[in-house]
C-alpha cells in the first residue's frame, strides 16, 4: 500500500487521538493494556477500507482516504485560525492536524460534525454533497475502532491483502484487552441450560 506521507500522518494523529495508548491502564493491570491505535498501526486499516471498500470515489483518480486527510487538516486551520486550540500546536510537524494535542483534534473534528466548516473549502467530492461529511467522520471513527478491537491486528503480514487472502498470524492485541476468547464453531448457539430438569 503506497500511502503518501500527507494522509498516513493524519490518519497516525486521528488514530492516536481515538484510542491512545493508555500507560495508566497498564501500570494496574499489565502491559497489555498500554497499546494504543497507532502502535496496531490501525491508520493503515482505514487508509485500505476508504480507498478499497467504500464506494464515494470509486473510477475516478481521487483517493477517499487522500481527500478525508484533506477534510480532517481543513478542520484542524480553522480550529487554528479561530484560536479554538486549548495547546500550542508542536511545531516539528507541519501537518496541521498531527501538529495538534491529541484533544484539540478531537474538537477540530466536532467542527466538521457540527458543520462549522465554509463549505466553499471543502474538498472534492465534499464540495459537491457537504451532507456526505458527517457520514464519513461517523465511518472513520468506526473504523478506528473496529480496526483496533476486531482481528484485523492479528493478520499480521498479511493484513492488507483482499480479505479471503488473509491469515490469523496471532492471538488480537484487542482480543486480549477485553478478553474475547476468539471464535468458536456454534459460539452464539444454545449449548443446553443450566439445570438438571425442568419441573411444570
Amino acid at each position: 500500500m503506497n500511502t503518501n506521507p500527507f494522509t498516513k500522518t493524519v490518519f497516525e494523529a486521528f488514530v492516536d487521538a481515538i484510542i491512545p495508548p493508555a500507560p495508566s491502564h497498564s501500570q494496574k493491570l499489565g502491559n497489555i493494556l498500554y497499546i494504543g491505535a497507532s502502535d496496531l498501526l490501525i491508520h493503515k486499516y482505514i487508509i485500505w477500507t476508504l480507498d478499497q471498500s467504500i464506494s464515494l470515489l470509486k473510477n475516478t483518480n481521487y483517493s477517499l482516504s487522500r481527500q478525508t486527510a484533506e477534510l480532517l487538516e481543513l478542520a484542524a486551520r480553522q480550529l487554528v485560525l479561530n484560536n479554538w486550540n486549548t495547546q500550542p500546536l508542536n511545531h516539528n510537524n507541519h501537518v496541521v492536524f498531527a501538529a495538534l494535542t491529541p484533544e484539540d483534534r478531537l474538537r477540530s473534528i466536532t467542527l466538521l460534525e457540527k458543520i462549522t466548516v465554509n463549505p466553499a473549502y471543502l474538498p472534492y467530492p465534499f464540495n459537491e454533497n457537504p451532507r456526505s461529511v458527517l457520514p464519513v467522520i461517523d465511518v472513520i471513527n468506526r473504523l478506528a475502532m473496529f480496526g483496533f478491537y476486531s482481528e484485523w491486528s492479528g493478520y499480521g503480514t498479511t493484513r492488507l491483502n483482499p480479505p479471503n487472502s488473509r491469515n490469523l498470524e496471532s492471538f488480537p492485541i484487542g482480543w486480549i484487552q477485553v478478553k474475547y476468547p476468539g471464535p468458536s464453531k456454534g459460539y452464539h448457539a444454545l449449548r443446553g441450560y443450566l439445570v438438571d430438569m425442568f419441573i411444570d
